[in-house]
């Protein structure tokens, strides 16, 4: 075929392929026979239309039948979020030949709906349309802002099942809906097709307000900003809507359109040929994946994993996916940088594969003949979390105790870094420049159960909440955010390369956590107090909430201005949820273990956080990131014998050593164990969070060198967190922390 002939074949496939999949192009007659696909929208089957734009939800497995291979879309439950299927927000599409002016004639929603009971009860759950808006602040009524149709989801499908739905679209108007709702057109004639009790659901919601959270709903003018009717000129797309700041779980839909009954979907569910002529090479400090499009597909998904790849490790999970092209990509050609997590990981050679889809997502998973390894041995090293020695810990904890914002004490290796190279924006959009919102992130942890964590932030202008704020509220100031899991990936199911399965906070064996570090101010300004606060909601499948026992932070601008720092610690403990979670169990000296981490730093320069930027390594991260594991950096935190280019040489005898309780969580009563290095009095108390002793258990007892173990009955003492803390004489000193369970 000459080149010109290629050319012309691929513009007019690509010209009808654009009329079938999206457009409405010739609306359906009361004579016509069953509208075929090119009448219809179709927005997602075992994966989403590739020509919509924008797609939000996740593509995952049925979560009720994760072996069957279907693909579903998944919504993460977020304050106000309104995740879906987007065409061009200031454009929307044309879908005036899917409705009519009378209830009962125009096309039907299609869609499979499973909703997480955690949704139950909670408010302002719906399906959305929104039409397009051109963002405009005007306030004389030219404004034209993003009004929506509703239909909220009912408790009975509240229920964690499946339910196969059909919602009949609503008149064209509000007036019309009205009507049509009480069995009358809008002359007062019964309808010829009444509306059932589906469509009798749908109701238009009116917009949020100019500059505030109210809502114009019919009748309201204010500023001359008034009522507007849907336009089903422009609508901007669907999507899962969570209308509330009251929790909730992950809603997921399958077989979504809009069409007919008779609609011929075919061409939706019938996957592809099998892919091929993939080339896989090593270039750099990157992989690159290439191959030559095949006008049979429609799109193209790549995947990765430390394993060899077929269809089965496919439909199992065990492969990530990487990265997907449409048919009309600029080029066919993924470059993957991962970036090893330890030194004693590399080299790493990794498995990758293609495999073709369909316009419609359906995926042909065969890549026997698309697949290959690639080792290369210049993939970068990420930097890790190093343990600290005793005497580094015991720095660390005295310069939070005594008010001290200083990195003195932390293990000499590389920092993590958001900066341009690094940074994806959170829920809200990126910052202008590096100079505005960018961070260095020092992080390390003791054997006594402590994490420490050390943050410098380049800020042209500081923000922070008021004293005494929620740190419920914190979040819409200068603030700095971390989730990590306390466990290895790989005993969770997961793969160092393909993180955490978590698609939400999980409890038990593997439970995930996000906090929060975000500096207080008085009147005049300054930094009075550092909040430390666990947001993870139990109640929404987290740890404890409210701000942290048994650790703390202090914070202070920087000397130089520009920007602000923050030093802070916490014992692991607390902020498990106790009846469930099993505590973090930190790597001994020789060993490495690969947790889900992430950081990410809020920016408010004016009255609301304007930017967000969070550690952006993973190529599904995004909005979701902060109750999404799986969208967390594989990241190891290696035992002290696994210290890489550091000279530190600091070397406390072992001989002196405080350990973990144990049992811990203990129920009545416990055994702490310690050595001494040589005879020494001894002093072993108990004291709860407020710093009040509450058991001596060794009182200036001269004991010998060797190992001891003192036993702890606490059952005179309420549930709850509580240190213990060794002194021996003036050559040891050590506080750890315990979890007492009634």
């Amino acid at each position: 075929m000459t080149e010109s002939a290629t050319v012309n074949t691929l513009l007019a496939r690509l010209a009808c392929i654009m009329a079938l999949a999206v457009l409405v192009i010739t609306p359906a007659t009361a004579q016509d026979s069953a509208p075929v696909l090119g009448d219809d929208f179709i927005l997602f089957f075992d994966g989403p239309n590739v020509l919509i734009p924008t797609v939000d939800p996740q593509n995952v497995s049925d979560p009720l039948d994760p072996a069957s291979g279907n693909r579903v879309a998944k919504f993460n439950y977020g304050n106000w979020s309104a995740g879906g299927f987007f065409w061009g927000r200031n454009e929307g599409v044309d879908m005036t030949a899917n409705v009519s002016d009378t209830g009962g004639e125009g096309d039907t929603l299609f869609v499979s709906l499973l909703v997480d009971p955690l949704n139950a009860g909670k408010p302002g759950l719906s399906l959305t349309l929104f039409d397009k808006t051109d963002d405009s602040t005007a306030r004389d009524g030219s404004a034209d802002l993003e009004f929506r149709l509703q239909w909220p989801i009912p408790e009975a499908l509240r229920d964690g099942q499946w339910h196969d739905l059909a919602l009949a679209l609503p008149p064209s108007t509000t007036a019309a809906l009205d009507s049509a709702k009480a069995g009358v057109d809008l002359q007062g004639n019964p309808l010829a097709t009444p509306l059932d009790d589906n469509a009798k659901n749908w109701v238009y919601g009116g917009a949020w307000s100019l500059g505030g959270f109210g809502l114009w709903a019919p009748g309201d003018a204010v500023d001359g900003a008034e009522f507007q009717e849907f336009q089903w000129d422009a609508v901007r797309g669907l999507s899962v809507f969570f209308d509330t700041d009251q929790g909730g779980g992950p809603v997921y839909v399958d077989n979504v359109y809009i069409g007919g009954p008779g609609t011929d979907v075919s061409a939706a569910t019938t996957p592809p040929p099998a892919m091929s002529g993939a080339s896989f090479s090593a270039d750099g400090d990157e992989n690159v994946i290439s191959w030559t499009p095949d006008p049979a597909f429609g799109g193209y998904n790549v995947y990765v994993s430390e394993g060899p790849i077929t269809a089965e490790t496919i439909a199992d999970g065990e492969a990530s996916l990487l990265g997907s092209k449409a048919f009309n990509a600029t080029e066919f050609e993924v470059r993957h940088s991962f970036l090893v997590p330890h030194p004693s990981l590399a080299p790493m050679p990794l498995y990758y594969a293609v495999t073709s889809t369909s316009l419609f997502g359906v995926e042909n998973r065969d890549v026997s003949a698309s697949t290959a390894q690639i080792a290369n041995v210049d993939l970068p090293v990420q930097p890790f979390v190093l343990m600290a020695t005793d005497s580094e810990a015991n720095t660390i904890f005295n310069n939070v105790a005594s008010g001290v914002v200083s990195d003195d004490g932390f293990p000499d290796v590389a920092p993590f870094s958001i900066d341009s190279t690094t940074w994806k924006a959170g829920d809200v959009p990126l910052p202008d420049d590096e100079d505005d919102q960018s961070a260095i992130i020092k992080v390390t942890a003791d054997n006594s159960g402590f994490m420490y964590v050390y943050v410098r932030v380049t800020d042209d202008t500081a923000t922070f909440s008021a004293d005494g704020t929620p740190g419920t509220d914190t979040w819409n100031f200068d603030a700095f955010e971390m989730g990590f899991g306390a466990y290895d990936v790989r005993d969770a199911n997961g793969t160092v390369i393909g993180g955490s399965p978590h698609l939400d906070f999980q409890r038990g064996a593997t439970p995930d956590y996000q906090l929060r570090i975000a500096p207080q101010v008085d009147a005049s300004g300054n930094i009075v107090t550092t909040s430390v606060f666990s947001s993870s909601d139990p109640a929404n499948g987290g740890g404890v909430a409210g701000e942290i026992q048994g650790g703390g932070g202090v914070a202070e601008l920087l000397p130089d201005g520009g920007g602000w720092h923050v030093l802070f610690t916490f014992p692991f403990e607390s902020i498990i949820d106790p009846a469930q979670d099993v505590p973090f169990a930190v790597p001994a000296s020789g060993a490495l273990k690969v947790i889900p981490m992430i950081f990410g730093i809020a920016d408010a320069d004016g009255a609301t956080r304007e930017s967000q930027t969070i550690l952006g390594t993973r190529s599904n991260a995004g909005a979701g990131w902060w109750n999404t594991p799986a969208q967390w950096p594989s990241i190891a935190v290696a035992g002290r014998a696994l210290a890489v280019d550091t000279e530190d040489t600091a070397a406390l005898p072992f001989e002196f050593s405080l350990d973990q309780n144990y049992p811990n969580p203990f129920a009545a009563s416990t055994s702490i164990q310690f050595s001494l290095a040589k005879a020494e009095s001894v002093r072993l108390s108990v004291y709860n969070v407020l710093g009040q002793e509450v058991a001596v258990l060794v009182d200036g007892e001269t004991m010998p060198a060797g190992r001891h173990e003192v036993d702890f009955n606490a059952s005179g003492l309420t549930s709850g967190m509580y240190l213990y803390r060794i002194e021996a004489g003036s050559s040891f000193e050590r506080t750890h922390s315990m979890m007492l369970v009634k």
